[in-house]
């Protein structure tokens, strides 16, 4: 007989982005994306939403040395996962899990620092 162990994450919530992950309290860092469900490689999360920006803040994704994106949706809440951790990336502005993720399993991205 198998148990199946229930995450309880502190102050979740739907996400604007996809029925496919929530937002929760992190133990990484702050707020985090998880998967609401289990997703397949290769599946489309989102497309990033935000503005164009030159100066640096919180939320703010670098396109290039000198032009940033501030995002404006739940996909500004993955977190930084170095490389063999990392479960999605950025293709031109959507973001696209890169192997399969387990229900609960928090979204992470290789920030490239």
């Amino acid at each position: 007989m198998s148990t199946t162990q229930v995450v309880e994450r502190p102050n979740k919530r739907d996400s604007d982005v996809s029925d496919k992950v929530y937002v929760a309290d992190s133990e990484i860092h702050g707020k985090g994306l998880f998967a609401a469900v289990d997703i397949k490689k290769n599946t489309l999360i989102g497309e990033l939403i935000g503005t164009p920006t030159r100066k640096d803040g919180t939320y703010v994704l670098w396109l290039t040395k000198k032009l940033g994106l501030r995002l404006k949706n739940d996909l500004r809440y993955i977190n930084h996962g170095k490389k063999s951790k990392a479960n999605c990336e950025l293709s031109d502005v959507d973001v696209v899990t890169i192997r399969s993720i387990k229900k609960d399993e928090e979204l992470l991205h290789d920030y490239g620092w």
